[in-house]
């Protein structure tokens, strides 16, 4: 390996380091001034604590579960001490192990909470859980600390298990602080679990308070040139702390640290070391037009690279870098002229006539792709594959052969490492990941022309193998439905197999027609799913056109002198019975035209009554206006209980306008109210289906009660998850884009009552009010509003089964891997 990418790897395990003394020790005095902000920012907040964490329980009717949070209340001052002082000594211990490296996962159990039992599950639960909650809610705080943290000691990145910050410090002290001040041990672990959302505000105003002293110590929160994306954090699918690479990937060069993945080892065909297949797939993603990664070894003159498909074409520095081993000096960077990889044109480039591939390595691939099209086409028609004896490994040996330019043999190895990665994946079930093993030769094709594929997330190639993965979680060989999604994901790989052009347009036919499958994903009338989805539509589309007449009425009743309790009335019940009624006979407007017209009557029986003739005429406007109402409230199953409350107060209204006489004596008399001037202004209001809004990305609310009328008017199986207590810190942007990517047919485990459950996401309304989650089989839905989701998530909750995609899951494993075997190479599979 060349000296400059040894060094490059070398950083890329510990980067930022400059010798092997670590900086950890000396920062010991500082990290435990830090006390001071937390205690200043926790104590003022502490009677908030109780009251809000303890409160409600005291209150409880239940005697029994009420006296320890009595005690507790009662003895405020001196849960404080403790709690201060276990919390103080908690943190102490905790900046100690991390200056002297002690702090690792299996250390946790051992740290100074020698009064708490670790082997108890119940607690180590606890803990784990809440403290997870926590760290979501106070992300933005909290990634600021790790960062100053992380550049503070010039390390390229602070594991939470090891941040002396971690949020399990708080819950820690709460539990020794109530052990100490008394209270019993049967009652400890159900009373610290009422303090998860009492901590979220004053945790993240500590940890605010820690940042704005780091920060005055001039500790930046930065990233430094060699600091990586944490291994441990997630991207955008799957949660936090996401930091976006400089390839618009989440796998970039120097990305080798952690455990690497050794399962089955690797099985080379071309003869080439680890260390070779490194140079090369840094060589093809520097072909790239996206800025290149820092530290990689690059000439002087610029030169321009192939813009693709996915960004423009940028210049970078060009040069040939130090030859690599085996590969005869193939240039690192792009050489003046534009003629990368040992004199082939990229296509793309001024003057450039495309990247060609040799016709004898063609041919074998294409060969190969033919033999997958024969196999898939026969599994298609219920028949065993013709190539059940080839050994994929055999096969792209002989198709390495034919390759006459060693990178291209190198790009053939490094395709097919990384279909043993797929192979090799957990998620994936073994019967999706035989089909997607089919891909491997049409993308060697991909990959010796298009470099985007190892750096691109949207690269269509990389998009149909994540689409297909990120779908198949939960998939299981049961049930109609399954064995639809089954011949779908062979119907897309067969297209690919099976199409005559070259270049990523079959894979762009595939995927479209993948993604039109899960679109529409046509089911039987009565499966339970599509009736859920028909209900929620029309919840929806309720709530829409209830909003539409809602608008219309208000402005109708300008400079209309109402109650407040019969305006809310006429603008959001009575709107929807109008709705309601539209929707029940779409054919005939007579029902809502007879429901609108008594609101001009309606509003005329409650102004004052001011002479004899209105006083006679509002005896007989009453009765009928009253039939109408009860009429219209029945048709949305208006509550008995509101029902009689509102006609309750109407009865007064009416008697109050009778009174007005008496009350108006010697003042000067109020403008008449004109029934007929309300009733021409709402002649003109139309309720109709087709007037439907396009949606306008706006968030749109749908009361829980429209939507559980719904759920319940249908007969369905559905469980409508709500949240209780909705949190929110801020704008929940990260949340809102991180719901935004979610798409149909992803799969998340979901937890309820201390139960997990794996489920789809099957739809969502056009205007994304309501999602729609079911189970494998279909048989158990579940849905929830986009706040209830964001809460949810925030809670930990529902989260992805997949944090990173299939190809940068095996894209990342392979590197660690390569990585591990360039400091002692295999023994190559005979």
């Amino acid at each position: 390996m060349s000296s400059d990418l040894r060094s490059l790897l070398g950083a890329a395990i510990q980067p930022g380091a400059t010798n092997n003394v670590s900086r950890r020790p000396g920062a010991r005095r500082l990290l435990e001034d830090c006390w001071t902000p937390i205690r200043n920012a926790i104590e003022p907040r502490f009677a908030d604590i109780l009251l809000e964490a303890l409160g409600p329980l005291a209150k409880s009717e239940d005697e029994e579960e009420a006296k320890p949070a009595k005690i507790i209340l009662s003895r405020d001052k001196a849960f404080l001490q403790s709690f201060s002082e276990s919390l103080q000594a908690e943190f102490k211990h905790f900046v100690a192990d991390f200056c002297s490296n002690r702090s690792d996962e299996r250390n946790d159990a051992k740290k100074s909470l020698s009064l708490v039992e670790y082997g108890d599950m119940e607690f180590s639960t606890l803990m784990e859980r809440a403290s997870a909650r926590l760290r979501n809610a106070v992300d933005d705080e909290y990634t600021s600390i790790k960062l100053r943290l992380a550049n503070l000691v010039r390390e390229s990145e602070i594991r939470d298990p090891e941040n002396p910050f971690r949020p399990v410090i708080f819950f820690r002290a709460v539990y020794l602080g109530l052990e100490r001040i008394g209270t019993a041990k049967a009652d400890l672990l159900r009373v610290t679990k009422r303090f998860d959302t009492a901590l979220v505000a004053p945790v993240a105003a500590a940890y605010a308070a820690v940042d704005r002293y780091l920060a005055s110590q001039g500790i930046s929160a930065e990233m430094t040139r060699q600091q990586q994306p944490p291994r441990g954090d997630h991207n955008a699918m799957g949660g936090r702390n996401t930091i976006a690479s400089p390839f618009g990937s989440t796998v970039v060069p120097g990305m080798l640290t952690g455990n690497p993945m050794t399962v089955g080892g690797m099985r080379f065909v071309t003869g080439f070391s680890a260390e070779q297949m490194l140079n090369a797939l840094y060589q093809r993603m520097q072909l790239v037009s996206t800025p290149m990664p820092l530290g990689m070894p690059m000439g002087g003159g610029a030169a321009q690279v192939p813009g693709g498909r996915y960004a423009p074409a940028p210049t970078i520095g060009g040069g040939v870098a130090p030859g690599l081993p085996g590969v005869g000096g193939a240039p690192m960077g792009m050489p003046a002229g534009g003629v990368p990889l040992g004199g082939v044109p990229l296509g793309g480039m001024p003057g450039g006539q495309g990247i060609v591939i040799d016709p004898a390595l063609l041919a074998a691939l294409n060969d190969a792709q033919r033999l997958g099209a024969i196999a898939v086409a026969a599994v298609q028609q219920g028949q065993p594959p013709p190539d059940l004896a080839v050994d994929p490994v055999q096969l792209r040996a002989k198709v390495a052969d034919k390759a006459t330019k060693q990178i291209d043999k190198l790009t053939i190895e490094i395709v097919g490492l990384l279909f043993d990665r797929i192979n090799q994946d957990k998620h994936v079930p073994p019967q999706i990941k035989q089909l997607l093993q089919r891909l491997q030769f049409p993308l060697i094709k991909v990959a010796l022309v298009d470099p985007e594929l190892f750096v691109s997330p949207h690269q269509p190639a990389r998009e149909l193998l994540d689409r297909i993965a990120a779908t198949s979680v939960g998939w299981t060989p049961e049930g109609e439905q399954n064995q639809h999604y089954l011949a779908e994901v062979q119907k897309a790989v067969h297209t690919v197999l099976a199409a005559t052009e070259e270049g990523l347009i079959p894979f762009q036919r595939a995927l479209e027609g993948f993604e039109k499958y899960l679109l529409d994903e046509n089911t039987r009338d009565d499966d339970p799913v599509s009736r859920a989805k028909r209900a929620l539509a029309e919840a929806e589309e309720l709530e829409v056109l209830a909003i539409n007449a809602t608008i219309k009425i208000r402005s109708a009743f300008d400079g209309v002198l109402l109650e407040s309790y019969l305006r809310e009335f006429l603008l959001e019940t009575w709107s929807r019975v109008l709705v309601a009624a539209t929707l029940r006979d779409k054919t005939d407007s007579g029902v809502m035209r007879k429901y609108l017209s008594i609101v001009p009557d309606l509003v005329w029986s409650v102004q004052p009554k001011i002479n004899p003739e209105d006083r006679k005429r509002l005896v007989t406007t009453i009765p009928p206006v009253l039939t109408v109402l009860r009429e219209g409230l029945v048709l949305v199953e208006w509550p008995k209980s509101r029902m009689q409350e509102f006609f309750a107060r109407l009865m007064n209204s009416h008697a109050q306008a009778v009174k007005a006489l008496e009350l108006a004596h010697g003042s000067p008399t109020p403008s008449a109210f004109e029934a007929s001037t309300l009733r021409i202004k709402l002649d003109g209001l139309r309720i109709t289906p087709d007037d439907l809004p396009p949606p306008d990305g706006a968030e749109m609310t749908i009361p829980d009660e429209m939507v559980k009328h719904a759920i319940a008017a249908a007969h369905l199986d559905v469980n409508y998850l709500t949240a209780g207590q909705i949190v929110v810190l801020g704008e929940d942007t990260d949340l809102d884009k991180r719901i935004a990517s979610f798409k149909r047919g992803d799969w998340f485990d979901l937890r309820m009552n201390e139960t997990a459950e794996r489920v789809q996401l099957r739809w969502f309304t056009p205007r994304r009010a309501l999602y729609l989650f079911s189970s494998a089989q279909g048989k158990k839905t579940h849905s929830l509003t986009p706040a209830t989701l964001r809460q949810f998530l925030r809670d930990g909750r529902i989260a992805p089964v997949e944090g990173v995609p299939l190809f940068d899951r095996a894209l990342r494993e392979m590197m660690d891997e390569l990585q591990r075997m360039s400091v002692e190479p295999p023994t190559r599979a005979g």
